[in-house]
């Protein structure tokens, strides 16, 4: 059995170290015989840390790690012994870094419109001139905005054929609280079938508060991480891009960020430690789950006080009261000291 090292690096969600107290630390093995089985749990005040693993990695196991504080929803990674094998020699190696981060249940969310405009300023489709302007994003619900500014990122970050999926948008039809209705160039789909990232998936009917979309039955998910894959399930059949000539033919698609539920052996384990009552799952659930991956959508959100270093009182330098002028004081010179004269003897 070999020992696999983890560091672990915490933040809060202003991408700030954590500064928020002790942490209660759990490792499970998800894949355990009759069920997740607990096997490691402790506490740490620490926001870097190191876990060294004593565990086999030689059958498909899973292992389950949490990180939880009050009033947060815990950062969580599954780990996975293909996580050791770096990509760019295809060799394992023994040690992993991961950066996670702790969300609170109520995070504030006041930096969303000038995420709109980031957007806006590094040329997204997403707000482009068949996406969504700034005064209908500003309608959407908190959570469909959260959705828009995740689903961007996420796209933007994912690689396909050696360019972003993001690359591929051609418009954005509606933004819903988990998911985004988006028109892809019709070329994208054509080119699924072949990806060695991309695996079949289960579609999705037609939407039933969006009259004008059909279903989106050919489906496809990303298989790069554990948990947090996009998936993207197109329209059968292409047509012209709304408000377009008839000449720009795209795929409707219906895109989501999967949150793990799918892995059936770790249902239990979801449940009771990533979506667990007063836990559900939202954006800033997926926020956090971006964050681990790598990916930054163009917005942050407000941390609970004292809980990061940014967010946390600092000592503040007090400088000393001004010196007082000094009254100009008349300087008398003294003459030169004349030499001395010798006596004669």
């Amino acid at each position: 059995m070999t020992e696999k090292r983890l560091t672990v690096i915490l933040y809060g969600c202003d991408r700030n170290l954590w500064r928020g107290g002790s942490l209660a630390i759990r490792v499970s093995d998800l894949f355990a015989s009759g069920g997740p089985r607990l096997l490691y749990q402790g506490k740490s005040d620490e926001s870097t840390l190191e876990l060294r693993l004593e565990l086999p990695f030689d059958a498909g196991q899973v292992y389950g790690v949490t990180f939880s504080a009050p009033k947060h929803r815990p950062a969580w990674q599954l780990i996975r012994r293909r996580d050791f094998i770096r990509p760019v020699d295809n060799v394992e190696g023994d040690d992993l870094v991961l950066r996670l981060m702790l969300v609170p249940d109520s995070p504030g969310t006041s930096d969303l419109a000038q995420g709109f405009d980031r957007l806006r300023q590094a040329a997204s489709p997403f707000v482009g001139r068949h996406g969504v302007d700034k005064s209908t994003f500003l309608t959407l619900d908190v959570a469909a905005q959260m959705a828009c500014l995740n689903i961007e990122a996420k796209l933007r970050e994912t690689i396909f054929d050696g360019a972003p999926l993001l690359t591929f948008v051609r418009g954005v039809h509606h933004i819903a609280v988990d998911r985004a209705f988006v028109f892809f160039d019709t070329g994208l789909k054509a080119r699924m079938p072949r990806s060695s990232e991309f695996a079949g998936a289960p579609g999705h009917p037609a939407p039933g508060n969006l009259a004008d979309l059909p279903g989106h039955p050919d489906s496809w998910k990303h298989t790069r991480f554990a948990e947090g894959n996009v998936q993207l399930s197109f329209s059968r059949d292409a047509m012209p891009l709304p408000g377009d000539d008839a000449a720009t033919m795209v795929h409707s698609a219906d895109v989501d960020i999967d949150l793990g539920r799918g892995l059936a052996h770790a249902r239990e384990w979801f449940e009771n430690n990533v979506f667990k009552p007063g836990h559900k799952t939202n954006q800033a659930l997926v926020y956090g789950l971006l964050y681990a991956q790598g990916i930054l959508p163009r917005y942050v959100l407000d941390p609970a006080a004292d809980t990061t270093a940014r967010a946390m009182p600092r000592l503040r330098t007090i400088a000393p009261p001004p010196t007082r002028a000094r009254a100009a004081r008349k300087t008398v010179r003294r003459a030169p000291r004349r030499a001395r004269r010798t006596k004669p003897k």
